[in-house]
């Protein structure tokens, strides 16, 4: 199992630690991946050797603690051992660290550093950035509500497999919860809208009107001036494609007379 995981590349979702690491600046790894989308760190790997994690003693409950004791607010994380055999040819163990996704809060350490995992890099934040992140964390609570029985089989594929294209991430499945828009099997309020292929079967009011009015002011009653009214279904991408070319189709078109 060691060499399997040697052989891994590191990325977003991937990390190999060596057991030389302190608690402290395991927590600074565990924050940049709750802060990001999630991913998994296996404690005991190091310059393409096995060290295994059987002479830590002690340590290793400092370890397994680091998402609590050094991770502010506390990371969800689950901490499980492996069997490996270590380079000197002895059954040792690996510690595995699977990191859930901060779930609307955004996790700093004990020094209040907020870091953010960038492909195979674990970065800390600059004031704005910090921000930046805290808003886009901040989604409501609405959208983030899941609907039940609403899961993957209703998704459009080709809208799914674009999004995560464009990410670069090889796990739609894993994708779709990290980013907040499904929890469980069940698809949430924002994932049905971007992703399912008919959202206003769960979500009724969930369309656009493309409205065209005679003249400038829109009236109301006996007066009003409604000459067309379009509605537009479907997911949120192809509805605003949909709609934009609705609204190119109605647009008045100026004509010139010929010299």
């Amino acid at each position: 199992m060691g060499g399997a995981l040697l052989a891994l590349r590191e990325d977003q979702w991937f990390d190999r630690k060596s057991t030389r690491i302190k608690a402290r600046a395991l927590g600074d790894a565990l924050v940049g991946f709750a802060n990001a989308d999630g991913g998994t760190i296996v404690v005991g790997l190091s310059d393409g050797r096995v060290e295994g994690i059987g002479a830590l003693g002690s340590r290793l409950n400092d370890l397994m603690q680091a998402h609590v004791d050094f991770c502010v607010p506390p990371v969800r994380a689950v901490a499980t051992t492996i069997a490996c055999i270590n380079d000197g040819g002895e059954p040792d163990e690996l510690l595995v660290l699977d990191v859930s996704p901060s779930d609307g809060v955004v996790h700093a350490n004990q020094r209040d550093e907020v870091l953010l995992r960038m492909g195979d890099e674990t970065r800390k934040l600059s004031f704005t950035q910090r921000q930046e992140l805290t808003y886009d964390r901040g989604h409501g609570s609405y959208e983030a509500r899941a609907l039940a029985g609403v899961g993957l089989e209703e998704v459009r594929a080709p809208l799914l497999q674009a999004y995560a294209d464009a990410l670069g991430a090889p796990d739609n499945t894993r994708l779709v919860q990290a980013r907040g828009l499904m929890k469980g099997s069940d698809l949430t309020v924002a994932g049905c809208l971007l992703f399912a292929a008919r959202p206003q079967v769960h979500l009724p009011e969930a369309y656009l009107r493309v409205l065209r009015y005679r003249g400038s002011e829109r009236g109301t009653g006996a007066r009003q001036q409604l000459v067309e009214d379009h509605r537009v279904e479907g997911p949120i991408p192809e509805a605003l494609n949909e709609a934009r070319l609705v609204i190119e189709r109605l647009q008045p078109v100026r004509r010139a007379l010929a010299g």
